[in-house]
């Protein structure tokens, strides 16, 4: 009798069935771990392999990820599973394969790599691929070549394009907030500083000396103006532009540009870290409070229509459920740390 195939981290190969979702988290840590992997035998190279085995022995999770990606690997290299998972974590795997494989993974290869319902690590894929990029729950802030101060929001992606003639930010994902700063290095056939633009699904906007953030959604992009001006544009019809002033918002649709009364200064508290309620109902607050939250979270029609204010830490989600309940007829129900329930006090 054949003895029993084992992951590197020590789990016999198909000792566990493979769970019907992974978490999005998990997803895109393993896909990082494919990249951050290096082939070699140095120090460096042992030291991280190491790390990767501690991570891999944390959580059966981890390691159904890890199997799941192997599942794929095998079909693009013609490989058993056995082997391909002995060899993702291997000085065999190229960085040039680690690298196609991690897209395949965010592609969702044909379906191979369904998570739940969803293809494994859309997320995992941007914060491969992406210039810049934040996971769920986490905010980062970048000073980048030209000097212009970029924040990222929660689940954001971002490629940064420049050249000698523009300055360009394409957002992929999510949410970002801008401090432009003067160009320091012109155009050397005109003289003229470079254009910085966002350039989002539905069109641009260019800034003229300000601070403006810019929010992808999925049918329109939504800019709001906190300082000095921003031109929008249309990205199919480059003719139809609007400018916006200080305090002013509009959005960017597939066909038109609509300028809208200025949003609640509350709106910008994601900038400090804060989510600031100002009697919202509850459903639309846990609605937002999930973004900065890995699983689901989710509210019951009896209790959504609660309302709520104060302001909260987006870095603590635990603890700012913990304060609904002690302040309004709730309580969550947590059927595990992945999928969380406010209801209401019966």
């Amino acid at each position: 009798m054949a003895a029993p195939q084992h992951l590197p981290g020590g789990m016999p190969l198909g000792a566990q069935s493979m769970p019907s979702a992974i978490p999005p988290a998990v997803a895109q840590a393993a896909v990082r771990w494919l990249l951050d992997l290096e082939p070699g035998d140095s120090a460096t190279a042992r030291r991280k392999r190491q790390q990767w085995q501690q991570w891999l022995d944390a959580d059966p999770l981890h390691a159904q990820a890890w199997q799941r990606m192997a599942q794929v690997d095998s079909q693009l290299r013609g490989v058993p599973t056995a082997v391909a998972v002995q060899t993702l974590a291997s000085p065999a795997l190229s960085r040039r394969h680690a690298v196609r494989l991690a897209v395949m993974l965010g592609a969702g290869a044909g379906g191979l790599l369904a998570v739940g319902h969803s293809p494994l690590g859309t997320q995992a894929w941007l914060s491969a691929t992406a210039d810049l990029s934040t996971a769920t729950g986490q905010q980062q802030r970048s000073v980048l070549a030209d000097g212009t101060r970029l924040l990222l929001n929660t689940a954001s992606a971002v490629d940064l394009r420049y050249s000698s003639s523009e300055r360009l930010i394409v957002l992929r994902a999510g949410e970002i907030h801008i401090e432009s700063a003067a160009d320091p290095s012109p155009d050397p056939a005109t003289g003229q500083a470079r254009p910085l633009r966002v350039r989002s699904s539905q069109g641009w906007a260019r800034a003229i000396g300000t601070r403006f953030s810019v929010s992808q959604y999925p049918d329109h992009t939504l800019v709001q103006v906190q300082e000095g001006q921003v031109e929008l544009q249309l990205r199919q019809d480059r003719s139809q532009t609007l400018r916006l002033a200080a305090g002013e918002q509009g959005r960017i649709g597939a066909s038109q540009l609509l300028h809208e009364a200025a949003a609640p200064a509350s709106e910008m508290a994601w900038t400090q870290g804060m989510l600031v309620a100002d009697d919202m109902r509850l459903g639309d607050f846990v609605a937002e409070l999930a973004r900065y939250r890995s699983g689901h979270l989710h509210c019951s029609p009896e209790a959504a229509a609660l309302r709520v204010s104060g302001s909260y830490p987006l870095g603590d989600t635990d603890r700012v459920l913990a304060a609904l309940s002690r302040a309004l007829p709730v309580h969550t129900i947590s059927r595990t740390r992945w999928w969380v329930t406010v209801e209401r006090n019966r």
